[in-house]
């Protein structure tokens, strides 16, 4: 039973929403057109038969009916294959897999053979293979025009990028025997369960994505000793461990205590070693006589950096609460292993940063130059996405924040209640929450002025003042529905028109530049938007062929512009045809004029939607 990826994500959609989903969504949702939609419906319902039913109405949409229990679990085998692959492009994957497992030149002609490519299609995707090799150090993709590529790097670094792409889902295409990966699999699932338990045991939180690498570079590593692909110096002989019922070397474990040191852990307060990796270090310094290594001074630099790291932020932001006390314990351990990685130069590797750019760009900006100002231009992007999300997090509260007047002659418990109700509902955080009777909101009208949302249980109130939403005095079954979508309602509407002021405000029109004879670079669009260089200046492709500049310049006005060239321009290996420009200048809601820019990136993004890498 296989699933093509428009079916997996319709189908997972279907499942997780448990109702109706109306085609525009689906199609906005996953980059497609209805008709798509309509036909991958039809192609669903005409494969897998009677095992599925799907439901469709003009007015409503789609809505999964029924599922079998034999196709729900060849839905969870085909996610567990994949596991995260949805993130990444599979062709690309594929590609860089099979050159991991080559050590001489392969051929731009024998990648196209082997792999049922044209040639076109094979330099397309080595220009992008050279840029994920290029995100994470100790590996890089050499490009020869007469002998064709090959990956260079230690035979550990490969085995940790092996890890990165080797998903069974992945694996299987390349042109090896199906029992090479039969025994992968078998590997990997005992591997798997095994590590999982002891960790458990011991209390140990990793993060998944990365106990997922942890486990696909212990099994790439029994498939790579088969074939004879050995690490560096244990050519001649090997000192055997057994550890989850396979036997590894001592390079190996060595490998293993840095990827356990590397990896992302939910485990606030503490940088240093879980209890396995206290016991593989105990066993390395057994044998080296090194000392122990503190994680005190780790911890103390972690604080250090992130101490900087609000002091840059807070030179621009004019914001409360950069990061939420939640994670803040969470960052902090966070922090400390990425200076490890920074050290190794192995660093963390992600492929969320597009959405995470059409989502948050004034977090991305924010990050891009305040980790320039700090670690310097060498910073990897791959790190710098982590800590954007972190920031993202904090940011929420501040940028959803909203002052809140309800007008009740109710008693104090009821307008209690109510109060708990709008705070849990309203999915924003509440800034100021003030209730006053109607005698007061009346004689003291000026009261009202720079409230975000006036709400009342008087109907003459609502019917005096339309603007201003009723709710009913206690808020229980189908009641509790109603006013929550009213609330929701609000909520996208004051959305909406922050993004419509912002645009009114700063928008400028859209503009056409020539392009394509320029020798690319960053300077040549820093001329095409007018800005001089600066260190105020982030950078960042959108899908392909979209660029997002983005500035702080307080002496200057805010303004936001979107520019087509009539040819492209080579930038970061990229052929450039559109950029969006946003330069704030300084005012009341940095929040806001980024809201626009969110919308716009979205909007001129969705174009290259069904290209996307994930």
């Amino acid at each position: 039973m296989s699933f093509g990826k428009r079916e997996m994500d319709i189908l997972s959609m279907l499942i997780g929403r448990r109702g109706w989903v109306t085609g525009e969504e689906m199609a906005s949702a996953f980059g497609i057109s209805k008709k798509t939609v309509q036909q991958e419906i039809r192609r669903i319902s005409g494969e897998f038969g009677d095992g599925c039913r799907i439901l469709s109405s003009q007015k409503k949409g789609y809505c999964l009916e029924y599922l079998s229990d034999e196709l729900r679990r060849g839905i969870i085998r085909h996610l567990e294959q994949n596991e995260n692959h949805y993130n990444m492009r599979e062709r690309t994957s594929v590609l860089a897999l099979y050159l991991l497992f080559q050590r001489e030149y392969v051929t731009m002609d024998q990648l196209a053979e082997t792999f049922y490519l044209s040639k076109t299609t094979v330099f397309s995707e080595v220009k992008t293979m050279k840029r994920w090799m290029a995100r994470q150090g100790g590996i890089a993709l050499e490009v020869s025009g007469t002998r064709g590529v090959r990956i260079l790097g230690s035979e550990l670094d490969r085995r940790f990028r092996c890890a990165t792409f080797c998903m069974p889902g992945i694996a299987r295409q390349l042109p090896w025997p199906g029992e090479v990966w039969d025994r992968y699999e078998e590997e990997l699932a005992a591997i798997r369960e095994a590590l999982g338990r002891e960790l458990a045991g011991e209390e140990t939180r990793l993060a998944g994505e990365d106990f997922g690498k942890i486990c696909r570079y212990l099994a790439v590593s029994l498939l790579r000793d088969r074939m004879g692909l050995f690490l560096e110096g244990e050519e001649e002989s090997r000192v055997l461990e057994r550890r989850w019922g396979y036997d590894f070397s001592q390079g190996e474990l060595a490998g293993l205590r840095e990827q356990f040191s590397a990896a992302a852990a939910f485990c606030p307060g503490e940088a240093g070693s879980t209890g396995l990796e206290a016991e593989l270090e105990t066993g390395a310094e057994s044998e080296t006589g090194a000392e122990p290594e503190s994680g005190a001074e780790e911890r103390a630099a972690a604080g250090r950096s992130l101490a900087r790291l609000e002091e840059e932020l807070g030179k621009r932001l004019p914001a409360g609460q950069l990061f939420s006390p939640e994670s803040r314990s969470q960052l902090l351990c966070h922090m400390a292993r990425m200076g490890r990685r920074l050290e190794t130069r192995r660093y963390a590797t992600n492929y969320y940063d597009k959405e995470l750019i059409l989502a948050c760009p004034l977090e991305t900006h924010l990050m891009e130059v305040c980790c320039r100002s700090i670690w310097g231009s060498h910073f990897p992007k791959t790190e710098q996405f982590f800590l954007t999300s972190y920031l993202a997090a904090g940011l929420e509260a501040e940028k959803t924040s909203v002052d809140v007047r309800l007008v009740s002659n109710q008693s104090p418990g009821i307008a209690a209640g109510l109060e708990a109700f709008i705070r849990r509902r309203l999915g924003c955080t509440v800034r100021r929450f003030l209730t006053e009777p109607v005698y007061a909101f009346e004689a003291g009208e000026e009261r009202g002025k720079g409230w975000g949302l006036t709400l009342t249980t008087e109907r003459e109130i609502s019917i005096l003042r339309p603007e201003i939403l009723l709710l009913p005095a206690v808020i229980r079954g189908r009641e509790e529905e109603l006013a929550g979508q009213l609330l929701d309602a609000w909520r996208e509407g004051w959305r909406q028109e922050r993004i419509r002021r912002a645009m009114e405000r700063y928008r400028q029109p859209d503009g056409e530049a020539a392009g394509g004879e320029a020798a690319g670079g960053l300077g040549y669009f820093l001329n095409l938007a007018g800005w001089a260089e600066g260190p105020e200046i982030s950078a960042n492709t959108v899908y392909g062929d979209f660029l997002f500049l983005c500035r702080f310049r307080r002496e200057e006005p805010s303004a936001i512009r979107f520019l087509e060239l009539k040819r492209p321009v080579e930038y970061n290996r990229k052929s450039i045809r559109r950029v969006l420009t946003a330069s704030w200048g300084g005012g009341e809601d940095v929040f806001g004029f980024f809201l626009a820019v969110s919308a716009l990136l979205e909007e001129h993004s969705r174009g290259d939607a069904r290209n996307l890498p994930f």
